[in-house]
């Protein structure tokens, strides 16, 4: 069962994410940018390859794939 219907990358390094049950998620990530695991987003070019296949957002064909559970992290825990 595929959890993410759409994904957007949107400017500051904020990406919208719309969930096939309806309800929608704004994540900020530019305070994540200075860490290992998201140092390479911070290439707006790179940032702006967001899709999703229905379970990740997946980043560069595949380079990098985070789950909706990593970026729910990132929302509540910043």
């Amino acid at each position: 069962m595929n959890y993410i219907k759409a994904v957007l990358p949107m400017k500051s390094y904020r990406l919208f994410i719309e969930m096939e049950g309806g309800s929608t998620l704004t994540v900020d990530l530019s305070s994540k940018l200075h860490t290992t695991k998201y140092a390479e987003l911070a290439d707006e070019v790179f940032f702006k390859t967001a899709t999703t296949d229905g379970d990740y957002v997946i980043w560069g064909h595949g380079r990098l794939r985070l789950t909706v559970n990593e970026l729910m992290e990132v929302v509540l825990l910043g």
